[in-house]
């Protein structure tokens, strides 16, 4: 039989969240010909499988990134339809099924199902200030981070110019004629944006699929420590792509802000561990909120200048 969908699973040291995603993908293809390819993109741990089952391909990835990562699954997929889905997105036949109907219709175009996080991890995001200055935030569901969208739309399918890779079908041949990933970039993030940028000049539409919904399991990330690394790794790949001409995504802080923030810099572990001494009170969380505001711009300038000497 012709392998009809390969899904592709870049990975690297999030054993518990993957394990999560790899069980939620082999039900969601229970019945469907399709294959499971993993990239570790780890240096110093390897995968172990929590099953056995022959639907699944393992790679080490030999560079380093997820963008590389993404392109060493395309190039071992068997299917003409490849599926790259992040390693924190569980998903569910439901979604298969949509995908394979929308894909069938329109072998040119690429879409994005709409995601939220998992319920149990929302309820727990509640009952700390960190979770619900994320909530607050609207970080916690596709079209939160889509806040000021106006061709956001929760009925019916609709273009869009923000494609992501967390859940992203795409035909091999139009995957390959928008030039793959670009792997210059060390982290997740801007990569999207230029993979983007690119399938709009190839002249492939994507859409967003309001009706057909994955939970984002970032039940690993719930801690401010690693909140932090991730937001200078946003602001590393930014600069990146600045540099590859997006001047759309450079950081641009007015000159005030800058002159406090620089000023606020060396001190962002003092503020960092006050946030440990205000009680865990809705009645603080503004207190909370603003100094998070501080330390989300403060890591997002460091991997912003750290990018600059890329």
């Amino acid at each position: 039989m012709t392998t009809i969908i390969s899904i592709i699973i870049p990975t690297k040291d999030r054993k518990v969240v993957f394990e999560r995603t790899l069980i939620s993908a082999l039900q969601a293809i229970e019945g469907i010909d399709a294959e499971i390819i993993i990239i570790n993109d780890s240096k110093g741990q390897e995968i172990i499988l929590p099953v056995n089952d022959d639907r699944i391909r393992v790679f080490n990835n030999t560079k380093g990134g997820v963008a590389s990562a993404r392109n060493l699954g395309a190039a071992h997929a068997k299917s003409d339809l490849i599926l790259f889905l992040d390693n924190d997105i569980i998903i569910h036949k439901e979604n298969i099924l949509v995908t394979l109907g929308l894909c069938k219709q329109n072998k040119t175009g690429c879409y994005n199902l709409n995601w939220v996080y998992p319920p149990d991890l929302e309820t727990k995001m509640k009952k700390t200030q960190f979770g619900r200055y994320l909530i607050h935030n609207g970080y916690t569901s596709l079209k939160g981070w889509n806040r000021g969208n106006l061709s956001w739309n929760d009925e019916k399918t609709f273009e869009t110019n923000l494609v992501a890779s967390y859940y992203l079908p795409i035909y091999k041949d139009v995957f390959e004629k928008a030039g793959k990933y670009d792997e210059a970039f060390p982290h997740s993030g801007a990569e999207d944006h230029d993979f983007a940028n690119r399938l709009k000049k190839s002249g492939v539409k994507a859409f967003i699929v309001p009706s057909s919904m994955v939970y984002h399991n970032e039940a690993d990330r719930m801690e401010l420590d690693k909140w932090m690394t991730r937001n200078r790794n946003v602001g590393e790949t930014r600069r990146i792509a600045v540099g590859l001409g997006y001047d759309e995504v450079k950081l641009v802080i007015q000159l005030s802000k800058l002159r406090i923030l620089k000023i606020c810099l060396p001190f962002l572990g003092l503020f960092n561990f006050s946030l440990k001494l205000i009680p865990n009170l809705k009645f603080f969380d503004g207190i909370y909120f603003r100094i998070m505001n501080l330390l989300l711009m403060g890591n997002l300038w460091i991997g912003y200048q750290r990018g600059e000497n890329k």
